[in-house]
């Protein structure tokens, strides 16, 4: 009887044991299995890092330009920073007044704060000899500007046309559009004042 009692109790001590061993091993197992799945798990990146890009990345693109005159006179010639954008008729209730040249170079995406517009309006005649004939005859001397203009902020996701409105209380306004606008004001184009311009100081062409 002790011995098998003793023999008994000898055995469930071994297989206590190794069920203790087994625990420990698979614990050791598990340990070491759940860094590794971790390690292999898949990492997404955002988007913009996905891609290879960032908000001010896409090709620059050139915008034509398009001149508003809302003013009673036209305008000989204007240009932005630079770019020719030909001459404006008064506007009309569906025309601004000229056509689309080219062009402004645009980064979409950037802000673009301000811009350089140079114009020719008003004027004065003067008497002019011609070097060659010896004729005399009347010469228009067009007044220049030049003003540093503010741009609208851009809310066109497709930008194609830089936009120049001149007012007639004398302040510009210029904009990235996506497209050709109709007029902000609708006016009448029989407003044009054709009257001649006045002769120059002196008759003589001014300086500047």
């Amino acid at each position: 009887m002790h011995s098998e009692v003793s023999y008994t109790e000898t055995g469930l001590a071994r297989w206590a044991f190794a069920r203790h061993v087994l625990t420990v091993t698979l614990s050791l197992a598990v340990a070491l299995i759940v860094p590794g799945m971790a390690g292999c798990t898949p990492h997404n990146p955002p988007a913009d890092q996905a891609s290879g890009t960032t908000q001010n990345s896409s090709e620059p693109v050139m915008l034509a330009i398009t001149g508003y005159n809302y003013t009673n006179r036209h305008i000989g010639s204007f240009s932005v920073n630079g770019a020719g954008g030909g001459n404006i008729f008064v506007s009309t209730p569906t025309s601004g007044g000229g056509g689309s040249t080219c062009c402004v170079l645009y980064r979409p995406g950037s802000r673009v704060r301000k811009v350089v517009v140079e114009w020719q309006t008003g004027g004065c005649y003067f008497h002019e000899k011609s070097e060659v004939s010896g004729d005399v005859f009347d010469t228009l001397h067009s007044f220049s500007f030049r003003r540093e203009v503010e741009v609208e902020p851009v809310v066109t996701t497709d930008p194609k046309v830089m936009e120049i409105h001149f007012y007639p209380d004398g302040s510009i306004k210029a904009a990235v559009t996506g497209g050709s606008q109709l007029p902000r004001l609708r006016l009448d184009g029989a407003r044009e004042d054709k009257t001649r311009y006045p002769r120059c100081p002196n008759d003589q062409k001014p300086e500047k």
